[in-house]
């Protein structure tokens, strides 16, 4: 009962602390979405910097630019570790199956009782390397620049293991991300997830055509997170039979998404618990950068991670660095979906 106590009132203080050092990137926010600054100085500038990089542009091998035609068309695409065969993803999955179990460990402790999502933190992370480095694999991040059309900058990763509790909370409520105009998270189970176990979920593009345009003139509406009940009564009555795609999976199931455009959630687990990873990429000038960097390590273990990398693909990990203007002042926000 006493850990209890501490872990609720040590949540409420951190929630406090989070708003408070997040106000000024909510008045970034604000201001950024304002129709005169996006329309004309913001959307007109992310233009520009895409016509500039086309001569750049890599070459996409044929399965690459399949995945990139999925998610132009779809919004998601879905593959395997196997299938996509990235060097080393068997160290890779054995790492994340020893986190995993020490996540479900901790889910059982008082201390994190009610707790509708627990992460893996940065000790862990750097525990084992090989966990950030598979998603700065050269193949990838041409996927990512395929489909942003610029340079890729890689995020880091969020490890989630989310206990079988049925609640609708947090980053299981549908919600867009704000980093950037377009983004891309790719999703690794680390176990089976069928429709009980908390798949990840993302809305059709008709179906997400109809919700952007009914929140996109309201700011304080536009990046709304929504129960279940809620999405379902904007959406016209044609639409309720099959509005999104449930990403259910064996093992090892891969999932690319653009979770910046689409409305998505992972589903509240009712009877069996998912560990997955979702690696963060946006381009290298996001729309809003002080939304970016949502991974638990440090710049110090940003830097020590790039430094593992080959040369060609570090600039993917400290693009931060190469911040200007305002964008590199304002502090990170730190609130939580």
């Amino acid at each position: 009962m006493y850990q209890f106590v501490i872990s609720q009132a040590f949540q409420t203080f951190d929630k406090l602390w989070q708003r408070v050092v997040s106000a000024p990137s909510d008045i970034a926010l604000f201001i950024s979405n304002l129709e005169i600054i996006e329309q004309k100085i913001l959307y007109p500038r992310y233009q520009k910097f895409i016509q500039e990089y086309q001569p750049l542009l890599n070459s996409l091998r044929p399965e690459e630019n399949k995945i990139v035609q999925e998610l132009e068309q779809y919004g998601v695409s879905i593959t395997n570790l196997e299938e996509l065969a990235i060097p080393l993803s068997d160290r890779f999955f054995s790492a994340a199956q020893k986190i995993s179990e020490e996540l479900k460990h901790n889910a059982e402790l008082p201390l994190y009782k009610g707790k509708h999502t627990l992460t893996a933190n940065a000790e862990q992370i750097m525990r084992y390397p090989e966990l950030f480095l598979w998603g700065a694999d050269a193949k990838l991040l041409r996927i990512v620049e395929g489909y942003l059309k610029l340079p890729a900058g890689y995020d880091g990763l969020s490890y989630y293991y989310s206990p079988p509790d049925s609640l609708e909370s947090g980053p299981r409520k549908w919600h867009r991300d704000k980093e950037d105009w377009q983004m891309i998270k790719i999703g690794v189970y680390i176990n089976d997830v069928d429709e009980d176990g908390g798949p990840f979920e993302c809305v059709t593009p008709a179906a997400n055509e109809v919700l952007v345009k009914s929140l996109h003139s309201d700011y304080l509406r536009k990046y709304k997170t929504a129960f279940h009940q809620e999405i379902e009564s904007m959406l016209p009555e044609h639409m309720l039979n099959n509005w999104y795609k449930s990403c259910v999976g064996k093992v090892g199931t891969v999932i690319f998404v653009d979770t910046a455009r689409y409305f998505h959630r992972g589903k509240p687990p009712t009877k069996f618990g998912r560990s997955a990873i979702f690696f963060g990429y946006c381009s290298r000038r996001p729309r809003h950068p002080f939304f970016c960097g949502r991974s638990p390590l440090s710049k110090a273990e940003l830097r020590y991670m790039a430094s593992l990398l080959p040369e060609d693909v570090r600039d993917s990990v400290t693009w931060r660095d190469r911040l200007q203007g305002l964008s590199k002042w304002i502090p990170k926000n730190r609130l939580k979906v």
